[in-house]
């Protein structure tokens, strides 16, 4: 009932603004939950006489071209009755938005909005106010803003279970991962205390008023205003704050997250652990996390994938945090789950105070395929949720879904912590449907294993210029192959781009004939051999150069081969990092170890998967030939023609 009236609203809401502006002037959102909060505000026994004192919604109403005075005072005396709140009624957005947009608002939500006795319902309340983030700013690109989807924040809260002590999120945005704690430990019977930060301020406004129309705030919990690395707000003798569990959603991949202050951090975050690279921000918050927690604590963070496998320095922290025995559990979890993005997570448990039977080893789950799915977007269902939380508590090895590993193990990895590498048994999506890949009986069993790096030459492409450097070349163009460039397995060389290009080493990015092209970034692999052709043709970073020693001994289609099936695209999987896209660095393409056969052996492979791939051409030429000459028997057929392909 209460979700039909919100939405109601919102159908009036852009009767009244057009929806474009509604999305440019994020202050006007912002706004309208303020009226939300302070309507609830003067229902509520603790602040509701003395504010309708000044006046009622219904006086409001009737106070054309003097509304915002009223307002601001009704405003600044809720910010006096509760300090918390201080700056947060009258802030800019209230400052800059006009008279008749404000009483445009009072109007629409005395109307449409709940009547006085909802505004005594808790539940009403809170829903009305969820909806309207759903629906207007949660909805829309143009706010730029991504919400944990529930899914995921029931998955970090039954993980953790918080039912006393203090819960903890460094990058708050809205707070609904706070409230969401508070409520499970509240429908348990017990109390905790929540703290954010969030550092974007009409977040933080927002996540203010949410805590309070939750009766959280500000006995039960609070929020501060700032940048969680450079200025952490929740301090305590000098260091940051320790928690009893910690949550987090963080933004991936930031590049500008305070390396500089992480030098010389003076709440000594980073020191134990060394800083993260200065241009990728995911260990800084981390770190932070780890550090915020007390000696017992336990943290459950949303991880980009390439947190887990990614090289140099963040290697190094990854073996610390091993050797510190802090890593619990890591659970991959399906590609899609944030709305507009294709990116794979994985949930990243930390705990100071392992059980006995726990230390010294990290439990890995594979729920890739625990999900259910709208047309543009894969969800958690409870049941996916259960799954993974009773696996988390058995704590037992189950075939393709769980297993223990040890820390010596996962050592003898480089500290990788991708969950595919650990299980004897994977499963892969493949053109011919699910297949097991057996890893263990692979490296094991197969005969004449090499790796790639033994047998050939792995280069990154050419560093593609800026648009500036495009729009005022300097020096010479040449054509460069891009991802684009690539259709089928074949390089489309009528449509390569020319572009200004300084590189030292022109000619070891320039594509040989023979050359095995393999895309190093996006979700679809790209593979193709670079064939005979005429001039100087560059190979753009977009993909990994493999370049064999010998093709005398190897025939680059062998290689091709290998890598489109599915023990390759295991290797694909099992290697890429990146926050944002997946990326394959050439250190991971010259780690595939595949069997070296003798090149008649590689031939005769290479003409069985043609003749294969023949008899599906012939068999699709067939079946269009039928249904023409079945459309003819209809007919219809002389009003179809086919185009030239």
């Amino acid at each position: 009932m209460t979700r039909d009236k919100a939405l109601q609203f919102v159908s009036e809401l852009e009767n009244q603004f057009d929806k474009k502006v509604i999305e440019v002037e994020k202050g006007l959102t912002v706004e309208l939950l303020k009226l939300h909060a302070l309507f609830f505000a003067m229902e509520n026994e603790k602040y509701g006489e003395k504010l309708t004192k000044l006046a009622t919604r219904e006086e409001l109403r009737d106070l054309r071209g003097s509304v915002k005075e009223v307002i601001y005072s009704l405003y600044s005396m809720l910010e006096n009755m509760e300090p918390s709140l201080s700056n947060v009624f009258l802030n800019d957005t209230f400052k800059s938005i006009d008279e008749a947009t404000l009483y445009k608002l009072v109007v629409l939500i005395e109307r449409y909005g709940l009547t006085k006795a909802e505004y005594q319902n808790n539940q009403a309340v809170v829903g009305f106010f969820n909806t309207l983030i759903e629906e207007v700013i949660a909805s829309s690109k143009g706010y730029g803003y991504d919400f944990t989807p529930d899914g995921l924040i029931q998955l970090m809260i039954q993980s953790l279970k918080p039912m006393k002590g203090s819960v903890y999120d460094g990058t708050a945005g809205i707070a609904n991962i706070l409230v969401s704690a508070y409520k499970y430990a509240k429908e348990q019977g017990k109390d905790i205390t929540v703290y954010g930060q969030e550092m974007n301020k009409e977040l933080y406004v927002i996540a203010k008023l949410n805590l309070f129309i939750n009766n959280i705030l500000p006995e039960n919990g609070d929020i501060q205003l700032g940048d969680t690395i450079r200025d952490p707000k929740w301090l305590e003798n000098g260091c940051v704050m320790q928690f009893d569990y910690i949550m987090m959603n963080f933004p991936f991949g930031v590049r500008d997250w305070g390396y500089e202050f992480a030098v010389n951090d003076p709440y000594h975050r980073f020191e134990l652990y060394d800083r993260p690279p200065k241009s990728q921000g995911d260990y800084a918050f981390i770190l932070h996390a780890l550090a915020s927690l007390k000696k017992e604590g336990k943290a459950a963070l949303i991880v980009p994938f390439g947190t887990l496998v990614r090289g140099a320095v963040e290697e190094r922290i990854r073996k610390a945090m091993l050797k510190d025995d802090v890593i619990e559990s890591i659970i991959s979890l399906p590609t899609n789950l944030f709305s507009g993005t294709g990116i794979q997570v994985a949930l990243l448990i930390l705990n100071k105070n392992k059980q006995n039977h726990k230390k010294g080893r990290v439990q890995f789950i594979n729920a890739e395929g625990d999900y259910e799915r709208t047309r543009t977007q894969k969800y958690l269902k409870p049941e996916h949720i259960h799954k993974i939380i009773e696996t988390l508590e058995a704590y037992e090895n189950r075939e393709r879904y769980s297993r223990i590993v040890s820390i010596d193990e996962i050592a003898e990895n480089n500290g990788v912590l991708n969950p595919a590498l650990y299980f004897v048994n994977v499963e892969l999506d493949t053109e011919f449907g699910k297949v097991v890949f057996n890893k263990k009986k692979y490296e094991s069993e197969a005969k004449n294993l090499v790796q790639i790096g033994e047998i050939a030459e792995v280069i990154r492409g050419v560093n593609l210029p800026s648009r500036r450097q495009i729009e005022n070349p300097d020096g010479e163009l040449f054509p460069v192959i891009q991802i684009r460039d690539i259709e089928n397995g074949e390089i489309q060389f009528e449509k390569i781009e020319k572009l200004p290009i300084q590189t030292r080493d022109i000619q070891r990015v320039t594509a040989q004939p023979g050359d095995i092209l393999v895309s190093s970034r996006g979700t679809q692999q790209k593979i193709a051999i670079v064939p005979e052709y005429d001039g100087t043709i560059l190979v753009s970073n977009m993909f990994i150069i493999i370049r064999l020693h010998s093709d005398q001994e190897i025939n680059p289609i062998y290689i091709k081969r290998f890598l489109e099936s599915p023990i390759g695209q295991y290797f694909f999987e099992a290697h890429q990092s990146g926050s944002i896209a997946t990326v394959l660095t050439p250190n991971d393409i010259k780690s595939i170890e595949l069997p070296l056969l003798s090149i008649e052996q590689q031939n005769e492979m290479i003409k069985q998967l043609e003749d294969a791939d023949e008899l599906i051409r012939k068999a699709y030429e067939e079946r269009k030939k039928q249904y023409f000459d079945a459309y003819k028997k209809f007919g219809i057929g002389d009003f179809i023609r086919q185009m030239e392909e």
